[in-house]
């Protein structure tokens, strides 16, 4: 039966950790997870924290803080100085989640409890400890969301990467904001990668996700692609009808609006997140 251990800044061997009733630990990895038929609660003894994981931990948990405040501020200042929800409302809305998955899942884990616990066997037990390691005990998990909030975040009026004298600059047609596109296109591949790696290292053969996630393990750079270009494609839409309602909204005044959009910079946008993915998907190979 798949137990979960809940082991939060552990790492190193089961030697150095000095791991005990335990058939099977993942060596060198952030999390212990653990494999038994046993039906005897599984116990840790005397495990060693490593130096300074507690307060890098807090550390990153507060610099996601700062980033949501930070976001905040921009949708707030795009609010008072364009007058339209239409951009920022989803930025912030969708940036928020992002941000503060790791508390929203926190909080979900806790109120549903041992109800979504019942069967240790089951897919859900591979997809939630899963995501209980990658989101939310994953101090790292900022670096995967990061780059997103921090493309809105540079959308302030008082420091606009997309328009003005700093959304004219541009190196054979890449302008300052390929930069956040290809790190968000490129840590979303890493997500995609690392949310399969953990899924997949948490399955068994007798559970129905098993032939699954197991093809999805052995193509993840393919997937990670299709995925990426599904959500750009859905992105550079969205940008377009909401740069086409804004415009409606201002008598095509391009001055009022907030979301700027040109075929030009949708191409561009394009090859910079499919940069982005081939970078991660090189060193996914590597």
């Amino acid at each position: 039966m798949l137990r979960r251990v809940r082991v939060l800044g552990i790492k190193g061997t089961p030697k150095q950790l000095r791991v005990t009733k335990l058939n099977v630990i993942s060596k060198n990895d952030l999390f212990i997870i653990a494999n038994t038929d046993s039906r005897e609660k599984l116990s840790l003894t005397n495990y060693e924290r490593v130096p300074g994981f507690e307060r890098k931990s807090k550390s990153k948990k507060y610099l996601r803080y700062l980033i949501w405040l930070a976001l905040a501020n921009t949708a707030y200042a795009n609010a008072r100085h364009f007058g339209l929800p239409t951009t920022w409302a989803p930025h912030l809305v969708g940036n928020s989640v992002a941000l503060l998955l790791p508390e929203i899942y926190g909080f979900i884990d806790e109120w549903l409890g041992e109800q979504l616990r019942a069967d240790q066997a089951s897919s859900w037990a591979a997809l939630q400890l899963g995501l209980e390691q990658l989101v939310r005990d994953n101090p790292d998990y900022i670096d995967y969301v990061a780059p997103a909030a921090l493309a809105y975040i540079v959308s302030h009026p008082r420091f606009n990467i997309y328009r003005g004298e700093w959304g004219e600059l541009n190196l054979m047609g890449f302008g300052l904001d390929s930069i956040p596109h290809s790190l968000t296109a490129y840590t979303f591949a890493n997500l995609v990668h690392d949310t399969i790696d953990r899924v997949a290292a948490n399955s068994r053969p007798e559970m129905a996700i098993w032939p699954w996630i197991t093809w999805l393990n052995q193509h993840k750079i393919l997937v990670s692609g299709a995925v990426l270009a599904l959500l750009t494609a859905g992105y550079e839409l969205s940008e377009y009808l909401i740069h086409k309602a804004e415009l409606k909204a201002r008598d095509n005044d391009l001055s009022q609006i907030n979301m700027m959009w040109s075929i030009k910079d949708t191409v561009f946008d394009v090859i910079s997140n499919g940069l982005g993915w081939a970078l991660s998907a090189w060193l996914q190979r590597r």
